[in-house]
């Protein structure tokens, strides 16, 4: 769906845990004391470096699981594959070719029901965040077909790229800029390089805040989803972990701890579960 845009930029190599032996279930895993969670790497607000330490949303979120469960934390930042099969397989179930080991849990998947399908050796579940395609600029276009000639900064190759690049027969193409990340995206828009941009609202909200920037989420006529759940992984062995760490999410979010997480990002919290 997204993970091609995704930086493959290495972590500080003190960060990355040692392999761990593989739990037969939770029992073992709270006999170990350890919970050993995939995170992407370089994905901010969702997981990235910040002062020479692993800090984001997701990075929170799976500290609270852990701590729910009485477990420690130990995260496995990896850089994404072509697709999130890739990820699922070297994060998961299988393990990257290279060696690393993998993890009992992941976080950032999206909760779809054909990956599901796919990946019959995971669990997916937990879905805790919707995420959407969002414009941003000095004004919000009611729909992306009302875009004249404004400078529309993307990130290449995402989903917002290529949905904008195939509208109305290519017409929009001579107007995009292309940026390597939404980080380099906002920063044209912010130094007046850019009229506009469009990427995923968590990414924009990240990169512009605090800039009075106008937000919002136009129609997006031919595009299949504008919108997406972003949940968990675990191995299709590790059930009652799913079930456990469910348990703590639901918690979290009752007690009003999972949005107060994003709040710390600047990232507006949708549940799931809002269409």
């Amino acid at each position: 769906m997204r993970r091609r845009q995704l930086l493959a930029a290495l972590l500080l190599a003190p960060l990355l845990a040692l392999p761990a032996a593989r739990a037969a279930n939770l029992d073992d895993l709270k006999a170990a004391g350890v919970l050993r969670v995939a995170v992407y790497r370089d994905f901010p607000p969702f997981s990235f470096i910040r002062n020479g330490e692993l800090a984001g949303i997701d990075i929170e979120l799976a500290r609270a699981i852990g701590q729910k469960l009485g477990l420690a934390v130990n995260f496995m930042p990896i850089t994404p594959a072509d697709d999130v099969d890739g990820d699922l397989r070297n994060a998961v179930w299988k393990g990257h070719y290279l060696g690393g080991g993998t993890a009992e849990l992941m976080l950032h998947v999206p909760f779809d029901a054909e990956l599901a399908r796919r990946n019959d050796n995971v669990h997916l579940f937990g879905a805790y965040y919707r995420e959407q395609l969002a414009w941003a600029g000095q004004s919000v276009p009611g729909s992306a077909w009302q875009i004249a000639s404004q400078r529309i900064a993307v990130e290449n190759d995402s989903l917002a790229d290529l949905y904008l690049s195939a509208l109305q027969g290519g017409r929009l193409r001579g107007q995009l800029q292309h940026y390597p990340n939404p980080g380099a995206a906002c920063a044209a828009l912010q130094a007046g390089q850019a009229d506009a941009v469009f990427g995923s609202r968590s990414e924009l909200e990240w990169s512009l805040q605090g800039g009075g920037w106008q937000l919002g989420q136009p129609q997006t006529p031919g595009l299949l989803k504008a919108g997406w759940e972003i949940g968990m992984a675990t191995k299709e062995s590790l059930r009652d972990l799913a079930w456990a760490a469910s348990d703590a999410l639901a918690e979290l979010r009752a007690s009003g701890e999972l949005a107060a997480i994003f709040q710390r990002y600047h990232v507006s919290y949708r549940p799931a579960d809002e269409h």
